[in-house]
């Protein structure tokens, strides 16, 4: 009898879920369209961005400024290892109460380890905080904040960074670009502009990826991308001319990660170029445009030859 129950159950719930199907209008249930790993969209994919700092509780908070302080004046490894495994360990609510610091420190040192635990506190989540203190008074804070949303790439940031980005180009112009921690500002803004889906920082972008593409390539990329598509190419573009052979290199760098597909027939030519970071830097934005993949680094002549050719035949078709 308990069988024959479950049987019958088992039997509606087949009904149902071939009812279900036959709703969804695609031969498939609905239930199963949307839990088969549908592809997501990067803002579906993005955690819900927070409107403040999570509270700290109450052990945390009333140790934090010695914390902060140990973090700063660390004699040994330990005591700098101690205060950032405790600074983590309290959350994202140390942000606020460490970002300032920023601005105090001169210890180089110190001022590595501040970064390295702010950038382990923060996230996708936190964009909109971050932005928040795009204005604030210390030049290095601005820095730090601006650059770490640029490797968080967030549309709604649109707005706040491309102000920052005006501001940051005013304060250069009048101190005639004489000063570093301001030349630093306005490159941190450019990199969060672009990232936001902003043009409008894309000439101080360029000029980074020409003189700082091995340092600086990943945040390059990342802002990069986020302007895929034939605008920032044609912008990119004007550097393929240049008689300057790392102008070339800085373009296709460019391309490799702002390109699309159609704009490989500007790469093609210099597949044959005899200079080989030339070759290689073309090879590169073509696996970056076409397959999405990462450069590759140190490639032998030979090589280079070989996958220029293949890149040719692949491109042709």
């Amino acid at each position: 009898m308990q069988h024959a129950t479950i049987s019958r159950r088992n039997g509606r719930l087949a009904l149902a879920f071939l009812g279900l199907c036959t709703l969804s209008g695609h031969g498939r249930c609905a239930f199963a369209a949307a839990h088969a790993g549908a592809p997501r969209t990067q803002e579906q994919a993005r955690p819900a961005r927070l409107a403040a700092w999570p509270a700290l509780d109450a052990e945390s908070a009333k140790g934090l400024k010695m914390e902060i302080e140990k973090l700063r004046r660390a004699s040994s490894p330990e005591m700098a290892s101690s205060a950032d495994q405790a600074l983590r360990a309290a959350g994202a609510g140390v942000v606020p109460e460490l970002l300032p610091a920023l601005g105090k420190e001169k210890n180089p040192e110190a001022l590595g380890r501040i970064e390295a635990t702010l950038q382990a506190l923060t996230g996708p989540e936190h964009t909109l905080l971050l932005a928040k203190e795009f204005q604030h008074k210390a030049v290095e804070v601005r820095t730090w904040v601006l650059e770490r949303a640029a490797q968080l790439p967030d549309p709604e940031l649109l707005g706040p960074a491309e102000q920052a980005l005006t501001r940051a180009r005013a304060a250069n112009e009048k101190a005639k670009g004489d000063d570093r921690a301001l030349r630093r500002e306005l490159e941190a803004a450019s990199l969060c502009a672009t990232a936001a889906g902003s043009l409008a920082g894309f000439d101080v972008v360029e000029k980074l990826a020409c003189e700082q593409w091995n340092s600086r390539r990943a945040i390059l990329r990342t802002a990069l991308t986020a302007v895929r598509g034939n605008q920032a190419a044609e912008k990119a573009k004007a550097g393929l001319d240049s008689k300057d052979r790392s102008r070339v290199v800085g373009a296709l760098n460019v391309l490799s990660a702002c390109g699309t597909k159609e704009n490989t027939g500007w790469i093609a030519p210099f597949l044959d170029d005899s200079d080989n970071s030339i070759r290689v830097a073309a090879i590169n934005a073509c696996r970056g445009i076409v397959d999405g993949q990462g450069p590759v680094e140190n490639m032998p002549v030979f090589e280079a030859v070989e996958l220029a050719q293949k890149w040719k035949e692949r491109i042709r078709r």
